[in-house]
């Protein structure tokens, strides 16, 4: 049976998410309309799929005043879609909350796992941490439907060249990107490369350091605030490789940005930088140690000299990928 809809705790004008935009997309042009996660919707309808994404920002805001009042509003959504026997898709997107939390979001989290009628893990290698972690309902069903990325609008530029050894460290400036973590190792081997930090400012104070460690390290530039694809394509022709570090390992989009431009990409080390690996070709991840201070200099700048071949991306090619998430839809439908 072909699904109408889905409702979605995130949809793409929610969010600046490149894997929401599209997915919900890829989704749409298939048939099936995503449609945004409201307690009006789910209280008025039943028997229908709601898709979470990152249950902390169902029960989290920006402000106090916000979060107080999602908690309550996710309480009302959680007595909804039990009453109403809607069927929970879950992405396990991360292992915790990157951001604030208190004991409220992870009482919500883990009650949107348990009640789950399936769990989208992104990479295969973490289901087993996730059942250690207790965060697989018992009656889930587990589905693997990797991370999607576009093909390349035409042939790949292939890098890195001998005039493009910049570094750009990509995503929101905050501490779990392990930014600075990054920025001192570099320092401590006398790194002469250059290195663009840019993205939305999701912590002041790192911002702060960061700059005044800008002032002293003549290879250091930070470009702070949201930077749309045009921003970031002449800056991105003239680089090696994209950072994405993240403090607790376990999905990042930053290589499925990278890889369909022709771009490396510095991530940390994991499930996913391992399964990349095997999938897309062997030169395109290199994988930083939980100890970024331990990362060896000469060994990354030796990696970004590699000549390499195109990347093989048929596995998370979008279409392919919204087509799994339709298929896990129509096999939860009642």
């Amino acid at each position: 049976m072909s699904i109408a809809r889905v409702f979605w705790s995130v949809t793409p004008h929610q969010t600046q998410s490149p894997y929401i935009r599209d997915l919900a997309n890829a989704v749409e042009a298939l048939g099936c309309q995503v449609e945004p996660l409201t307690l009006r919707a789910v209280a008025k309808t039943t028997h229908q799929i709601v898709h979470i994404q990152w249950p902390e920002h169902v029960s989290r805001g920006p402000s106090t005043a916000t979060t107080i009042a999602k908690h309550g509003r996710a309480l009302a959504l959680l007595a909804a879609l039990r009453i109403r026997k809607h069927a929970i898709v879950l992405t396990a997107h991360n292992r915790a909350p990157h951001g604030e939390s208190d004991t409220f979001d992870a009482w919500f989290r883990r009650a949107v796992q348990k009640h789950a009628a399936a769990t989208i893990l992104l990479v295969p290698g973490h289901q087993q941490t996730l059942e250690a972690d207790g965060a697989i309902g018992d009656n889930t069903l587990v589905r693997t439907i990797p991370h999607p990325t576009h093909p390349p609008d035409g042939p790949l530029a292939l890098r890195p060249e001998a005039e493009r050894t910049q570094l750009v460290v990509l995503g929101q400036i905050h501490p779990y990107h392990r930014i600075e973590e990054f920025i001192a190792a570099l320092d401590a081997q006398d790194n002469t490369r250059p290195v663009l930090i840019i993205g939305g400012v999701g912590d002041e104070a790192l911002l702060s350091r960061l700059s005044q460690k800008a002032h002293t390290l003549p290879w250091l530039t930070i470009q702070p605030g949201f930077a749309d694809d045009d921003t970031l394509e002449p800056i991105l022709e003239q680089s090696a490789a994209i950072v994405s570090l993240q403090r607790n390992t376990f999905n990042s989009g930053g290589p499925f940005y990278a890889l369909p431009r022709g771009l490396p990409i510095i991530m940390s080390s994991g499930a996913q930088a391992s399964d990349i690996n095997e999938h897309a070709g062997d030169d395109w991840v290199f994988a930083v140690p939980d100890d970024v201070g331990s990362l060896d200099v000469a060994t990354l700048n030796a990696w970004l000299d590699r000549k390499r071949t195109k990347p093989v991306l048929e596995r998370f090619a979008i279409d392919r990928i919204a087509a799994a998430h339709i298929e896990l839809y129509e096999l939860l439908q009642f």
